[in-house]
């Protein structure tokens, strides 16, 4: 049945988030047991951030070659097992080495994802896309706000083990109940080459980057901005700053009309985005219960919108893993920055507010992209005369 499929995929993308956004509620703890700079801290956000993008090219090479089915379930299984290897001796080494492993495999299952979409729901693309995007924000939400309360439970090291064990036991279920299991795929090119040309792609990816920055640079610096309050106002804040994405995208998700093309949405998520981020960078933490739900819904409008946009846009259904590969690259390489300059910018002037410089100004960038998205299929630019 249609809604099996659907929640099955949406159960495979609570996963490809909570091992990641599970980490930064518990930096803070993480940083102190091992006696971290705050550099070396934001890495381990900034680490998964550019592997989803540096593995999502190669990962539409192998869904065109070996198909979607085998590759998301076999990125599944790897998430799990290099989640829990995180934990292994010499502990520093493996965090960091482990952590690039997991989010490549989290980046291999995406472009993957994008292609079962639009094979098993060729008439419902934007409102099943939304679903998925719907099903990463419930994911964002359990990783951000329950980390903080499972601390109690092993400290960081019990969050990490529980969100691995859950992963790998969801690889196993896709592996199992997703159609397809013993047939055969035949391969199909992969059209990267010229989908690089293509000057809309690139729009795209760029309006994805600037509100993934907003993102992960809100996931890993308000929990060092908030850190005088105790976990239960930083829990609060996280919960809201991920749980407004979820009714947005729930409406959304009933709209048959083509908004994900609409530029006044993109407009409206990103203002949303510059006022919260300029509400954290003003130092007013005693509102962070307002500002991060508006930074949630403004993100929200923009994710989910731009997760659509390769389905809608790729000519041919051999084009939709290179476009959704490209754009995720592209899009994750820029929001890397997020975390990395923040914990820069915090290390040098000791203003705990300073990352949110960086966050304001991708606020205002995806303003922009949003006011100038390209309305119709332009063509690559070695075709323009």
């Amino acid at each position: 049945p249609t809604w099996q499929l659907a929640a099955l995929i949406a159960l495979i993308a609570v996963q490809l988030r909570t091992v990641i956004v599970g980490v930064p509620p518990v930096l803070p703890e993480l940083r102190a047991d091992l006696h971290l700079s705050f550099s070396a801290t934001g890495a381990l956000t900034a680490i998964p951030v550019l592997g989803l993008g540096a593995a999502a090219i190669p990962g539409a090479i192998l869904v065109n070659r070996f198909g979607a089915r085998r590759v998301v379930g076999a990125a599944m299984l790897g998430l799990g097992i290099a989640g829990l290897l995180r934990l292994t001796p010499p502990l520093l080494y493996s965090l960091y080495f482990w952590t690039a492993v997991l989010s490549l495999s989290v980046a291999l299952a995406q472009p993957g994802i994008t292609v079962i979409v639009r094979t098993w729901f060729p008439g419902r693309l934007q409102q099943v896309s939304t679903i998925y995007a719907m099903a990463l924000g419930v994911g964002g939400l359990a990783g951000a706000t329950l980390s903080v309360y499972l601390l109690e439970l092993g400290g960081w090291r019990g969050t990490f083990l529980i969100w691995s064990a859950l992963a790998f036991a969801m690889g196993i279920v896709w592996m199992w109940l997703a159609p397809g299991r013993g047939s055969a795929h035949v391969p199909a090119p992969h059209g990267l080459g010229r989908l690089m040309r293509d000057r809309q792609v690139w729009h795209v990816a760029a309006l994805f980057g600037a509100q993934s920055l907003v993102f992960y640079g809100g996931v890993t610096w308000i929990p060092f901005l908030l850190r005088g309050y105790g976990h239960n106002y930083l829990a609060l804040v996280l919960f809201l700053f991920q749980v407004t994405a979820i009714p947005i995208t729930a409406v959304l998700a009933t709209i048959r009309r083509p908004w994900a093309r609409s530029r006044r949405w993109y407009v409206l998520g990103g203002l949303l985005m510059t006022a919260a981020s300029i509400g954290f960078l003003s130092g007013a933490t005693g509102l962070a219960w307002l500002w991060a739900p508006l930074s949630g819904m403004g993100g929200a409008v923009m994710f989910a919108g731009a997760l659509a946009l390769p389905n809608l846009l790729a000519k041919t259904s051999a084009d939709v893993a290179g476009y959704s590969a490209l754009t995720l690259t592209a899009g994750y390489a820029f929001s890397f920055f997020g975390p990395v300059l923040g914990g820069v910018l915090l290390d040098r002037t000791h203003v705990v507010t300073s990352p949110f410089w960086v966050i304001t100004a991708s606020a205002v960038m995806a303003v922009v992209l949003g006011a100038t998205l390209p309305r119709a299929h332009e063509p690559p630019a070695a075709a323009i005369a």
